[in-house]
């Protein structure tokens, strides 16, 4: 089966008003990217996005309550719609964003892009896919440098027209996730909807050293000090690079994929219970997962214990509620939000953010996929074996070793109840 991991999300928006602005200078020299040599090396900012949001998305969830997206997903989306934006609206997502400019997040934008190309022209032991997609309305007039700067991206749909619309939609995330989410919008989703901003992510990798399922076996996992739930609990010795986190009050455990690219990161606390576990997640930020992975140099004879598991999130008007609460807010008031650097002659908003995801980690590997739409509208010999026991409430990233990003992320705290099957 292998590690899958995907997500996909949409970002619509609708009309509010006719409008006549200035033309502003376009930043479409940040299109000007032939290769991922103009990447800048420091991405924390995107990892402080991720960490921000996944704190305001779990806020209202209960301690027991397992959670799965792609916060690069959701940055890339937010970062399409960010081109189009002006006066306050930009200057919170900037903010949120952690971006400063629009021709340098082009740029970036750019770069990844071509990163992630480059590397799948390759044949890597591994598959990741990203695919953006601006759906507009045929009565919508795009300003010239939005068509310029999106138009890599753009497809002209009828809106009226919704269930040919989301059919078209959902086929262009289905066949980017590998058909693994296959319904993100509904037609009802579109109504009024003049855009539609939509990202798809799809990862699919083998252990570079696998679990044998002959060794996994049922244990007890520990939703609480006092709780536990049995589950299918994989099993691994070998070397890995282990380290304790100060800052992070965890220990962390790097299981790569084949490739040594890609590596998925578990983030166990050093306290048992919820307490110990809200600690670690306050903590966590780009600069302390740098401090965190700079140490991961020296692999240590281990012993790895991990359920198998499978979960799926979606996203809706809490992503909203999200974002608001994470600094972007005018874009989803149809009174406040300033997108006039998309359109000529209307005023836009977003009335809608819808993100899927779905992860599968099993003894081969991991499979995961995420889509994002704003509808604006061996044998061990040496050092005593340690053991990495994730029979309680651990956080894992699913982590880009060269981009230093976090592409997926996800919190297991209560396993499923179809978690036998």
């Amino acid at each position: 089966m292998g590690w899958t991991a995907l997500s996909a999300v949409i970002l619509a928006t609708v009309v509010v008003a006719a409008v006549g602005s200035t033309v502003p200078r376009c930043f479409n020299d940040g299109n000007n990217v032939t290769s991922s040599g103009n990447l800048t090396t420091d991405l924390t900012g995107i990892n402080d996005f991720s960490f921000d949001l996944y704190r305001e998305l779990s806020r209202k969830s209960n301690a027991t309550t397992n959670f799965f997206f792609s916060p690069y997903s959701i940055w890339t989306a937010l970062t399409l719609t960010y081109f189009g934006s002006a006066g306050r609206t930009r200057t919170q997502l900037e903010a949120t964003l952690r971006v400063t400019d629009k021709t340098s997040t082009l740029r970036l934008w750019r770069a990844l892009d071509i990163m992630y190309a480059q590397r799948a022209a390759l044949n890597p032991p591994y598959t990741f896919n990203m695919a953006n997609r601006v759906y507009i309305s045929k009565t919508l007039n795009l300003r010239p440098c939005a068509k310029s700067v999106l138009k890599q991206e753009l497809q002209t749909v009828d809106f009226t027209k919704k269930d040919e619309s989301s059919a078209a939609i959902n086929e262009f995330v289905s066949s980017n996730t590998r058909g693994r989410i296959n319904q993100l919008v509904k037609p009802d989703d579109l109504e009024n909807a003049l855009m539609v901003l939509i990202n798809a992510a799809f990862f699919k990798g083998s252990w570079k050293y696998m679990f044998n399922s002959t060794n996994t076996t049922i244990q007890s996992f520990f939703v609480s000090p006092k709780h536990s739930v049995d589950v299918p609990m994989m099993k691994l010795k070998t070397s890995l690079k282990l380290v304790q986190s100060t800052e992070l009050r965890a220990r962390i455990l790097e299981l790569p994929y084949a490739g040594d690219v890609i590596s998925m990161l578990l983030l166990l606390p050093d306290t048992e219970g919820e307490a110990g576990f809200s600690s670690m997640v306050s903590a966590l930020s780009g600069a302390n997962l740098s401090k965190v992975t700079s140490k991961l140099n020296n692999s240590v004879p281990v012993e790895v214990f991990l359920p198998k598991f499978k979960l799926e999130q979606m996203l809706r008007d809490e992503l909203i509620e999200g974002l608001k609460n994470s600094g972007i807010k005018d874009l989803f008031d149809s009174r406040s939000a300033n997108l006039t650097e998309f359109a000529t002659d209307k005023l836009l908003y977003a009335k809608k953010a819808i993100h899927k995801a779905f992860v599968e980690v099993s003894e081969e590997g991991t499979e995961a996929a995420a889509a994002t739409a704003i509808v604006l509208i061996d044998r061990i010999i040496g050092p005593p074996l340690r053991k990495f026991h994730c029979n309680r409430p651990f956080v894992f990233l699913i982590f880009d070793n060269q981009a230093k990003t976090v592409l997926f992320m996800g919190a297991y705290k209560n396993p499923p109840k179809d978690v036998g099957k």
